[in-house]
């Protein structure tokens, strides 16, 4: 992932992401490791209040996710919590 060039690479291929999509990846790839409710990325990413309740943030893990293919499986759920980029895959 370069942020500097907004571009995000899968074994030499260039995946073409949206500027939302890459910057929910982003925000996932900093935190790694670390849960992130649905409120924080919808503060962080959307840059909406924590009043609106959306199912935006899904909509946007599953496409990509789908992207991602194969590396896809490194952005998990957390059941009733959120999402969370990890260190080895589900």
């Amino acid at each position: 992932m370069d942020i500097e060039s907004h571009e995000v690479f899968i074994d030499d291929k260039e995946i073409i992401l949206t500027a939302l999509e890459f910057k929910l990846l982003n925000q996932l790839v900093e935190r790694r490791g670390r849960v992130q409710t649905r409120d924080q990325l919808l503060s962080d990413v959307w840059g909406y209040s924590s009043d609106i309740t959306t199912r935006t943030v899904d909509t946007h893990i599953k496409r990509l996710r789908e992207k991602l293919g194969s590396m896809g499986k490194y952005v998990q759920t957390i059941r009733g919590v959120g999402y969370k980029f990890s260190r080895t895959p589900e």
